[in-house]
């Protein structure tokens, strides 16, 4: 079986299971398990996290690799994986061969973030990672990335789909599943929620409400922590009316594809308005009072008619995103 080093900046939590913060790695790891000897270069997390990891891999130190020519898989262009590739390439003088998975736009993310500065660092890692390495993409709208090999990361699989019991009393008007982050939009939500949408209510799935700052705190606001099981996940998106995603940038945003399968409205705006891809349900809405209220006010009166169009929609699948990426690396490996 041939190896692949599949580096991550996500966190690993270490202790008689194997746990992660972010469920796109376990989904990569899934992608590539019995067809790859899996060696995972991470870092580590000292506290616990929620996402459980597959166990058909090994925990490696990118500096005990002794090969002089491996196979590589990147996903995404952070500090700690330019630094892995740059120690394996230039410091160790490795021939390497692969991929970087670029799950965002990192260009805006780091401008977002950091500002100018921010943005000409990653532009510093972005050329060096890509002229080593061969793009993998969720979206072509990235900046600077023209790339024509594109995968849909999806967690949906048929129990997504059953919607034999779908919920039908709303505990929540309104629903957000994410990162508490600027980029992510989730300062912007929570004014509108404070300034405008005063009489609806507002979760915020995904985030440690202790850690949330003071002036993001309302009473129509309610925060959870991140939900692993996918049964109490659709659970959560069944008990709200229509899900709300604020972010300024995006690649393929699961948690779209999810709510459309538990037929739920999304509202977007139009800084993202490339995620539609032609699907129903998807409501693209100007960053004002007027278009926000207008748009609103046409879902609530049009919710079942919505539903239906909703149900025509094309679904990409957790086993759609395994057949696109195994074959794209494969191809290379």
């Amino acid at each position: 079986m041939k190896k692949i080093y599949l580096v991550s900046n996500d966190k690993i939590w270490f202790s008689k299971k194997r746990y992660t913060s972010n469920n796109d790695l376990n989904n990569i790891i899934t992608c590539l398990n019995g067809n790859y000897d899996i060696n995972l270069i991470c870092r580590q997390s000292f506290k616990k996290l929620n996402f459980q990891l597959d166990e058909n891999f090994k925990h490696f130190k990118f500096h005990k690799i002794l090969e002089k020519k491996i196979n590589i898989l990147l996903i995404s262009i952070t500090p700690y994986n330019f630094f892995v590739l740059f120690y394996l390439t230039i410091v160790k003088k490795m021939n390497i061969k692969g991929f970087v998975y670029l799950r965002s736009d990192g260009f805006l993310e780091y401008k977002y973030r950091y500002g100018l500065m921010g943005y000409l660092f990653y532009y510093l890692m972005f050329f060096f990672i890509t002229k080593k390495l061969k793009i993998i993409s969720c979206s072509d709208n990235f900046t600077k990335v023209k790339s024509k090999i594109i995968v849909h990361p999806s967690e949906l699989n048929s129990i997504w789909f059953d919607r034999d019991n779908l919920e039908t009393q709303y505990l929540t008007d309104f629903l957000y599943v994410g990162r508490f982050k600027k980029d992510k939009g989730s300062f912007y939500l929570v004014k509108i929620f404070k300034d405008i949408l005063k009489n609806y209510n507002l979760t915020i799935v995904g985030n440690d409400k202790r850690l949330i700052p003071k002036k993001y705190i309302a009473n129509n606001i309610n925060y959870k922590h991140s939900v692993s099981n996918i049964d109490e996940l659709i659970k959560v998106y069944d008990s709200t009316k229509i899900f709300i995603l604020p972010s300024f940038i995006e690649g393929f945003p699961k948690v779209i594809s999810e709510s459309l399968a538990r037929l739920r409205p999304v509202i977007i705006f139009e800084e993202i308005k490339y995620v539609v891809n032609e699907r129903e349900g998807i409501f693209i809405c100007k960053r004002d009072e007027k278009s926000l209220i207008d748009t609103i006010t046409f879902i609530l009166k049009n919710y079942n008619d919505i539903q239906k169009k909703i149900e025509k929609n094309y679904f990409y699948t957790k086993e759609n995103f395994k057949k696109e990426f195994l074959t794209l690396i494969q191809n290379e490996f």
